[in-house]
C-alpha cells in the first residue's frame, strides 16, 4: 500500500498585531510629564480649597494606570490573537484533509469491521476538525472587532489626554506665576485669604476644566465595561471546543 502524502502542519508564530489607525504623536511626547504637572495642580487645589473653592484633587495614579490600560487594552496583542486564530483555522482544515487522505489510503486488502470502523472514525475526526476550524475562525472575527474597537478607543483617549495636557500646562504656568518668589505657596495662600477667589477666577476655571476632562475619561472607562462584557460572551464560543473533539 502506498503511504498517503500528507501536508506539513508546522505553524509559524502568528503575525504581530499592528496599528491600523493614525495616533496622536503629541500624547507620547508629554505623557511622562503628567505626574509632575498633576502634583503642582494638586498643590494649587489645596490652596484654593483653603479659601473655600471646594475643588476635587486630581487622582494620584499615572494616566496610563488611570485611563489608557483599563480602557483600551493591548489592541496589537488582540490582533495577534486574531491572526493566530486564522492560522489555526487553516491548519485544522489541512489536518482534516490529511485524515481524509489516510482514510482513502487504506490497504484494499484490509477489510472487515476493523477497517470499516477505522475509516468511519478517521472521517469523523476529519469532520470534527473542520467544525473546530470554523469555530476558531469565528473567534478570529470577534477578536478583530475587539481590536478595532480598542484602537479607536485608544485614539479617542489620546485626543482627550492631549486636551488635558494642554490645559494642565496652561494651569501650571498660571500657578507658577502666582507662587514665584521666596514665599511661594504661602504668599499665594495669603492672597486668597485677603482677596478671595475673585482674584484667581481664571485659575479656578482652568482647574474645573482639568477636573471635567479627567471625569470625562473616567466616565468613558465606565461605559466601556458593558461593551467588554458583551464581547466576553461572544468569545465564550471557545468553551465548546473540547466537546467537538471528544471521542
Amino acid at each position: 500500500m502506498a503511504v498517503p502524502t500528507l501536508v506539513d502542519l508546522t505553524l509559524a508564530p502568528p503575525d504581530p498585531g499592528s496599528r491600523e489607525l493614525r495616533h496622536d504623536a503629541t500624547f507620547t511626547a508629554w505623557d511622562s510629564t503628567f505626574s509632575e504637572l498633576r502634583d503642582v495642580v494638586n498643590l494649587g487645589i489645596d490652596a484654593l480649597n483653603k479659601a473655600g473653592a471646594g475643588l476635587p484633587r486630581l487622582p494620584e495614579e499615572s494616566l496610563e494606570e488611570l485611563v489608557v490600560l483599563p480602557l483600551t487594552g493591548d489592541y496589537a496583542a488582540i490582533r495577534q490573537n486574531a491572526n493566530a486564530c486564522g492560522d489555526v483555522r487553516s491548519a485544522l482544515h489541512v489536518w482534516a484533509d490529511n485524515l481524509l487522505r489516510l482514510s482513502v489510503g487504506v490497504d484494499p486488502a484490509w477489510g472487515g469491521r476493523a477497517a470499516t470502523a477505522y475509516v468511519v472514525r478517521v472521517n469523523a475526526f476529519g469532520l470534527a476538525g473542520r467544525a473546530v476550524a470554523e469555530l476558531v475562525g469565528a473567534g478570529a472575527g470577534v477578536l478583530e472587532v475587539v481590536a478595532d474597537f480598542a484602537e479607536r478607543l485608544a485614539v479617542e483617549v489620546e485626543r482627550l489626554l492631549v486636551d488635558l495636557g494642554q490645559a494642565l500646562f496652561r494651569l501650571v504656568a498660571k500657578l507658577s506665576a502666582k507662587v514665584s518668589g521666596p514665599l511661594g505657596w504661602a504668599a499665594f495662600a495669603a492672597e486668597l485669604v485677603t482677596r478671595g477667589l475673585d482674584a484667581v477666577t481664571d485659575i479656578v476655571d482652568d482647574v474645573r476644566l482639568v477636573v471635567d476632562l479627567v471625569r470625562t475619561l473616567l466616565d468613558l472607562r465606565d461605559t466601556v465595561a458593558a461593551w467588554v462584557g458583551e464581547q466576553r460572551e461572544r468569545l465564550a464560543l471557545f468553551a465548546g471546543l473540547p466537546g467537538l473533539m471528544s471521542p
